[in-house]
């Protein structure tokens, strides 16, 4: 390999790693984007959807366009306060969990303790109908057991 295609692909890799590490830190409820607007996630679901078209019609080039649009965005994402953010999200998702396993080993826990704890730790339940539908999974009521 040339050292401009191995440069493409490191550049590549690096913005596929930095994607899946703010995804899993910052996208959604009270991440990074918990204060864009309606139209700017619009516009992000858009970016993805054209990133999924270019890699299934094998185009180069217009996913290397959306890459290097996603990685200046991200690169906006960059700040002290941000990074902050983050650590404190951290640290509160460590303490609810020491929390709930506290609560499990003592045998007294109920819906209400971790909704509680919830409150107290400023984290919000998981919304388990988008996880559903973004594991490819029937919404809630059309599941066939359920019947």
């Amino acid at each position: 390999m040339n050292k401009t295609t191995l440069s493409i692909l490191a550049v590549s890799m690096f913005a596929l790693l930095a994607v899946g590490t703010v995804a899993a830190f910052g996208f959604g409820k009270g991440g990074l984007n918990a204060d864009l607007s309606e139209e700017e996630l619009a516009q992000m679901q858009e970016q993805k959807q054209a990133m999924q078209t270019a890699v299934e019609n094998q185009d180069y080039a217009t996913w290397q366009n959306l890459m290097l649009e996603r990685v200046e965005q991200m690169r906006a994402q960059i700040t002290p306060e941000n990074f902050n953010n983050i650590v404190e999200q951290n640290e509160n998702q460590q303490a609810f969990h020491e929390a709930v396993q506290e609560l499990k080993d003592s045998g007294d826990f109920s819906r209400e303790d971790m909704e509680s704890l919830r409150e107290q730790y400023n984290l919000e339940a998981p919304e388990f109908k988008e996880g559903r539908k973004a594991m490819g999974m029937k919404p809630e009521g059309d599941c066939s057991f359920a019947r």
